[in-house]
Order: structure tokens, then sequence, then C-alpha cells
């Protein structure tokens, strides 16, 4: 059907007869049509993938506005004509041929640069430093996608705006004729445009209408929402064939989720429309392998639906003449569906995983089924997002030139009681939000605002400055809910007005509807930014009990409860009360502070003076390509003398304290921690909780560090114990060199590396025990002796990482190659490279010999030890497993 047998155009055809302007109009349009005709045949080069937005789409779309408005709509002319160029331009600017000023327009703005941040993140897990060297592909798909995310905005400009050289004369316009375009073109591009806008922006953009311009008769009025309102369910409703043909589909070769769109557009007929309801069916079903394309067609059948009732409700609570579309069959019943579009093989049923009680996921996973029941986590939560508010207005200011001593930023966390009540409040002048934010991506659980098309669209330039948040899950904000039910969110945009502040109230946590409102003049936040306030459940020495004790410690001050949860905070943070307003972490204060200083933050009264002043002398910073990446010493575990408990007959050193240093996200500790370790090092989470990190440096990069770091602890001496080993163990997992330390006990003792090539000289066969082994044999067999061949070991491994969880394999995984549990970075693997050189040969040359272990692992490892001779008690030899290593002949 062409679009000149429509009732639409018919009207404007009819009208030529009355007014020669009809005749005007319509000329003007078809030239219009040839132009955008010949633009919207470019698209599918950028967009190859996506379904046609050719002509033949454009042209659609008088069928469709016939068939959804009914037989009997009537508009004017000049309503006509300006309908019909917002059809031709909605979608142009899918391809790149319709931005005005073409791609070097597109690749000029900051919105370019998100879009390729946003693939490179999307098809690498990172964003470079630089775009210079970004392959072909990533900038196909960075093209698509702005074009996509853009090309309604585009659209806009699209009437009036001129292609070509103007220094050449050779300029043209899509509405050629120029009183047409001063007068029309603004209006078509705007309800162009709003094609992607919400439906509940048609009535404050559209409030008025246009009158006849001038020489036009006085009732050829321009009903902009009306417009709007055709466009958009047409351009919705038009999901056929003439879209997706197959015979385009095998030949780009479409695949993935495109593939799905295409495949059930080819198969749907034009719907007819029946008691007030489109009704899609499909001469063709779909069988089991198009089992999704189906799905995607009910989905996309349902936000046709929901698309026409929106308008619906528009046009009625307007008294505008209603569309006769009013429904789509079957997307309430996939039943019924399923009659209209056949299925083959196979049963739709609507079993789709989904949380049937959002509320209670929220309160669940938003608080301690997520978190644990560590009141301080939500306060590190809050203060994350704070700080991420912050760094995005920093970066923000940054690509907007504006001078370094004019961009700041801060936060503020205070307690204030009154009544018997404590509100905790945590306060930011960060980046700040809309109304709109506030209402859709802050409440929408388990997604981050951060890097969406929502957050290019608002803040364009930020995913590309090299800001990188610390909140990916949209999670951290439900935290506040641990601490109380009662919370107040208070925000407005950094570069809005005072009086724009919104505020955000939920009266009973996430069981009862918030309630959003403007501020009142006495709440209005005068820097902008965002201020969460949340009325305490709990006494407020829960939440500043943070070593959660039975011993009896002195309770920390809120100052010294946020400096120790924000050790590395790159954000100034103060600690406010009734009389004063104190920083308790200056940003990156941390990189240059006295290093003991650094530790009575990270472990305030802990740990003993002592303890602390030998780690303080021994901390080291750890520079990583350019980067400081951590301030870390090695600390063996003491024991803990200020236990008043009676030992008994037991060793009382079985009571020992052992140091740890946090890995710290963004600034804040996470859950896990550096065995053996005080200081801090910088890392990245690897779970929503944000209680699993790892460093952003590899283990292999600690090397340096923890060899320097065995050379300043005071030398092993006599039968260094198993506490004195362990900074050993670790150093050795982190890649050190252990130069003198002892690796190996023998007969004749202890002996280091050097001592060990020496002992691998005199033989051709070494045995290595583990410790732990022989050491059980004789306490009950005291007197038995090693055979002079054996070598005692510690065989078992102690990770760097230590997430507080036995079967976090990701933070073992960081350290230990897969399959290697005897890896060079083992005490193990040093002895035996110690043997290999007294041999004079690799390692890998060293032959052994092993019994398979039938409990073999995936990745194929096995134990790799043998039953052999490793001693005699009296004249009874000793047998236990080890590892048999063998000189080749």
């Amino acid at each position: 059907m062409s679009y000149k047998e429509t009732n639409l155009w018919k009207i404007l055809e009819a009208a030529q007869g009355e007014n020669e302007q009809a005749a005007f109009l319509l000329a003007s349009f078809e030239r219009s049509r040839g132009a955008a005709a010949l633009i919207a045949a470019e698209i599918a080069r950028d967009m190859p993938d996506f379904t046609q937005h050719d002509i033949s789409h454009i042209d659609a779309l008088w069928e469709y506005a016939d068939l959804i408005c009914g037989a009997d709509y009537v508009l004017t002319p000049a309503e006509i004509y300006v309908l019909g160029i917002s059809f031709l331009v909605h979608d142009l600017a899918n391809g790149v041929a319709a931005v005005p000023g073409g791609r070097s327009a597109v690749m000029r703005g900051p919105q370019w640069l998100d879009a390729l941040a946003s693939v490179c993140r999307e098809e690498t897990g990172t964003v470079p430093e630089s775009f210079e060297n970004i392959s072909s592909e990533i900038t196909s798909k960075a093209l698509a996608q702005y074009l996509r995310e853009h090309h309604a905005e585009i659209a806009a400009e699209i009437p009036c705006a001129p292609y070509g050289d103007h220094n050449k004369g050779a300029q043209r316009f899509l509405i050629d004729d120029v009183e047409l375009r001063s007068n029309y073109g603004y209006i078509a591009g705007r309800i162009a445009s709003s094609h992607w806008w919400s439906s509940k922006d048609l009535r404050s953009e559209f409030s008025a209408k246009v009158g006849p311009r001038a020489g036009m008769p006085e009732g050829w009025t321009v009903d902009p929402l009306v417009l709007a309102c055709i466009l958009r369910c047409a351009d919705a409703c038009h999901l056929d064939s003439r879209r997706a043909p197959e015979l385009l589909r095998l030949i780009r070769d479409i695949q993935g989720h495109s593939e799905d769109h295409w495949v059930f557009q080819d198969k749907l007929q034009k719907p007819q429309l029946r008691d007030g309801r489109l009704v899609y069916t499909s001469a063709r079903p779909f069988p089991r392998n198009e089992a999704a394309a189906w799905w995607l067609c009910r989905d996309s059948l349902a936000m046709v639906d929901a698309e026409i009732n929106a308008i619906d409700g528009i046009l009625a609570d307007l008294q505008k003449p209603r569309f006769q579309a009013k429904a789509v069959a079957g997307v309430a019943d996939v039943t019924a569906l399923a009659e209209l579009i056949p299925t083959q093989g196979w049963y739709p049923i609507d079993a789709q995983v989904r949380a049937s009680d959002v509320v209670s996921l929220v309160r669940r996973l938003g608080g301690a089924e997520l978190y644990g029941k560590n009141p301080r986590i939500a306060l590190r939560e809050l203060i994350s997002n704070a700080a991420d508010a912050v760094r995005a207005k920093r970066h923000l200011m940054e690509i907007s030139n504006v001078p370094a001593w004019e961009i700041s930023g801060d936060i503020t966390v205070g307690i204030v009681e009154n009544s018997g009540e404590a509100w905790l409040f945590i306060r930011d002048t960060g980046v700040g939000m809309t109304k709109e934010v506030m209402a859709g991506p802050l409440l929408n659980f388990g997604t981050s605002y951060w890097g969406t098309a929502a957050s290019r669209r608002d803040l364009p330039g930020l995913l590309s400055s090299g800001f990188r948040p610390t909140g990916r899950y949209g999670l951290g904000f439900f935290s506040a809910f641990m601490l109380g039910k009662e919370v107040t969110v208070a925000s407005r945009r950094y570069n809005a007005a005072a009086e724009d502040t919104m505020i955000l109230e939920f009266s009973n946590g996430v069981e009862s509807r918030p309630l959003l409102r403007r501020a009142e003049q006495n709440e209005q936040l005068h820097s902008g930014g965002t201020e969460v306030r949340v009325r305490l459940d709990a006494a407020v020495g829960q939440l500043l009990d943070i070593f959660s004790s039975s011993r009896p410690r002195r309770l920390p001050s809120l100052q010294e409860v946020c400096a120790w949860l924000c050790p590395a905070l790159d954000v100034d943070l103060y600690v406010t009360s009734e009389t004063e307003r104190v920083l308790a972490v200056r940003a990156n204060d941390w990189r240059e502070m006295d290093a003991i200083d650094l530790l009575k933050r990270i472990y305030l009264d802990k740990h003993s003076s002592k303890i602390l002043e030998d780690a303080g002398r021994r901390m080291r910073s750890i520079v990583h390509q350019g980067s400081l990446s951590g301030r870390l010493a090695l600390v063996a575990d003491y024991p803990d003398d200020s236990m008043d408990l009676d030992y008994g007959d037991a060793d009382p050193h079985i009571f020992f304290q052992s140091v740890s240093a946090p890995v710290v996200v963004g600034g804040v500790r996470s859950e896990t921690t550096f065995t053996s370790c005080a200081g801090l090092v910088i890392g990245k989470s690897l779970k929503a909780a944000r209680d699993s990190a790892v460093p952003l440096m590899a283990a292999q990069d600690f090397g340096d560090w923890a060899s320097d770091q065995l050379s300043l602890l005071p030398p092993s001496e006599g039968d260094p114990d198993r506490f004195e080993r362990k900074p050993l163990q670790v150093a050795i997992e982190l890649w050190a060199n252990p130069g003198k330390e002892l690796l190996a006990h023998s007969s004749q003792g202890w002996m280091n590396y050097a001592d060990i090539v020496s002992f691998a000289t005199h033989h051709s066969t070494v045995i290595i025990l583990q410790n732990a082994a022989w050491f059980n044999f004789v306490r009950s067999k005291p007197g038995a002796e090693l055979c002079a061949n054996v070598l005692m070991v510690e065989m078992g491994r102690v990770f760097p990482l230590d997430t507080g969880r036995l079967d976090d394999a990701r933070a073992s995984g960081w350290s230990m190659m897969p399959g290697e549990f005897y890896a060079e970075n083992t005490i193990v693997g040093w002895v035996e490279r110690a043997i290999a050189e007294g041999w004079g040969i690799a390692r890998n040359e060293i032959l052994l010999n092993h019994e398979s272990n039938p409990n073999e692992d995936d990745e194929g490892e096995y134990v790799k030890e043998v039953i052999c001779e490793v001693g005699v008690c009296g004249i009874t030899p000793v047998r236990l497993r080890g590892r048999k290593l063998e000189r080749p002949e």
C-alpha cells in the first residue's frame, strides 16, 4: 500500500482543490521525501544489524497512522505536512549521513568519547587512558551506539539544518522552501525528536497549538501534541516483514540478539484493528530454535500496548480526539498470543525467572543478606557513594576547564542526637542528582547509574574523562536501611539552583512508598550535592564498636571510625558534631603521612604501640607503573600478652595476634586483608558486596617489595617457630627472593638456599618431606632420625589474601597459578630450584617419582608424592609420603 492511498494523505490531496497552499505543501513534501529517501538509504552502512530504517519504514508510518487513528480521524493540511516531515526525519540520524556536519561533527564532542569508553569497557572490561589507537571494530560499535542514543535529539535539527559546504556554494536543505522551513521546520523537528521522550513529557513540551502560517486558512492550525502521539504510536507499532526481509538478514549474516529482532518481525503480518485492539498475526510458526525470537516478539508487543495505553490516557485527559487503537491483543496471556502467533514443537509458558516480591528482595539483598550484620558496612557504602559523586563532579569540572583552585568537593559525616533519637547523616558536595535520577536510577535496585545511557546523556564527557566509580552494582544506597527504616535523601545537581533541591523520604524502609517533593527553603542545599539521613534503629555505640570484641576496649569516636573505614580516601572527609567540624581524612594524605600515624589510623589501638612502631620503621611504599599502589610492612604474628588467661600446662604461644593490612577499594577498606602485613594496599572489588577484593597489582609485581621486607626482618635464629615462619611464606607467595632465609630442615639442621645447593651436590636422590608428617611421627616415636638425603619443608601454602571465606577461590587464585600447588612462589619451589642448581640442571629437568592421587582436581593437578624411606627409628625404617627427586644420569 502506497502512502498516497492512506486517508491522511488523501485529506491533503483533496485540499488542493480548495486552496493552492495545500498543493504547495504537497509538492514541498514530495521533494523533502526524495531527499530523505537518499539519506535513509545510507543508514544500513552504519547500522547493518538494525532492522530496516529506509524509506519503506518511513512510508509505512502513514499506513500505521491510519490504522491507529481510524478512518474518520481528521487533521488539517498543515498538520499532515508537519506530521509527514516528522515521519521523514525521526530516524534519519541512525545514519551518520543525516548528522549535520557528518562524521567530524559526531567525533568532536564529549558524547563521542563517552560512546568509545562505553564500548571499550563492554568489550575489554577497561576504559583506556587514550583513545588514539582504538580498533576499527570498537569504533564502528561506538558509532552505532552513539547514533542510536542521540538520533532523536539530532532529528530536531534536521529539518532546518544545511547539508553540504557553504564555502563551495553547494548547500541543500531537507525542506527547500525557506518559508516552510522557518515556519514548520522547528516544530516538525521537535515532534520527530519526541518519539524517544517519555510519554509523560509530551504534555509539558507541547501544551499549545500553533496557528496557521500567513496566507493559509484560519483553521489550518497545528496541534504538536496530537502529531507527537501519532508518530510515537505509529513508529512503535510498525512491526512487520517490511522491516526485516529474510533475504537481507541472510545476506548481512545478522547474529545474536539482533537476529531475534529480524526473525520475529519477518514473520509478522500487518496488524488489523478489531474492537479497539491491534491484532498481530503470523502465517508461519516459531520452532524451538526461534523461541527467543518469539519471546522478544511478545515483549515488543507488550511495549506497543503500553505505549498505546499511555497515549490514550493523555488524549482522554486533555479532551482531545482519541485514537481507535487502544490496546494490543494477546499480550496479557501468552496462550492467547500463541494462537495468533503460533509456536511449533514447544509451548510458551510465562515462567521467566523473576523477583516476585521486589520489596522483600531489596530488604534482604540491600542489607544484611548481602553485606552481613555489620553496621559499619552501611556507613562504608554511603561514604563510597558520596566519594563517587565528588569524583564525578571533579572530572566534569576539569573537562570544562574550570581552574584547579575552583574545583571543590568534600564529604561530611555526623550524628545528631535529640530527644532519644539519633540521626546519622552523610553529606557530599558532589555532582548531585536531578529529580529524574532520584525517582529512577537511584531506586532501580541492582543497576548502577554510572556508565548507563542515562548518565551519558545527563553528564556528557564523564565516562571518557577517566572517572572510575567504585559503585558498579546499584546496591550501595539500599545499605542505609541496615541502619534504620526512616531515611531521607536531599539532592540537587551541582550546577542547578538551590531551589531545585529535591527531597526523597522513606518513612518505613522499603516497605513504604517513598515521597518525592521539592525542598523547603530551610532544606535547600546551597552547595549542591547529596545528603542522606538515617534515623538509627540501634544505639550509636553499635555503629562505633568497630572491633566488636568481648575484650573491654575504649569506644572509638566517629572521627576515628570514619578514618579507620576510609584510610586512603581521595576526597576530604569531615566529621561534625554540635560544636565543630573536624577533618578526619585529608584527600590522599595516606601517600605522605608519617608511617606510624597511618598505622594508628588503620588499627587504632588494636595492636600494641611497639608492634606498630616496628612495622612503621619497615614500611615501604609500593609503586607500580608510576602509581602508588600501597604502603606495607611484613609483620609476624605476636603473643597476645594482653589476654589475662590461665594457660596451665599449655603453650602460651597458642594465643597469638595477627596483623593484616586492608585491601582498599576507592579509598575505603574492603573485608579482604593482606596476611602478615601492616599498612594498606590499593585494590578492586570482586563482588557486589565489596567484601572480596584483590590488589590492582599482580602478585608477581610485589616481588621486589617482598624481597626487601625479608632483608629488613630480624634474621631467624635457632629453631624458628611457625609464627616466625609465616612472614617468609607470605613473602615467597609474593615472589620474594628468600636470600639467606631458612627454607628447609635436614638431619644437620636448618638450611638456607645456598646450603641446599651445597647439600644437593652430595646426593643424587633427595626426598622432600612435609615437616608436619615428621613431627607427628616423632611425637609417638621419639628418637627417630632423618635420613641424610631428606629435607623437611612446610608444604602448605599461606595465601596472602584473606577474605574471611575459606572457599574464596578468586582470592587464593590471585597468587596461586592454576594447577601448580608447588609453584615457583612457594617454599617447596625454592627448595627444588636450589636442588636443581646443585645438580646443574633446570628445575623442570628433575626426575620426579610419584603416584597419581585418585582425588585429581579439575586442572589435572596431582599430589606427586610417593611412599619412601625418610628415616630410621632404632633399626626400623620410617616410611612416609614425600616428593622423591632424582638427578638425571
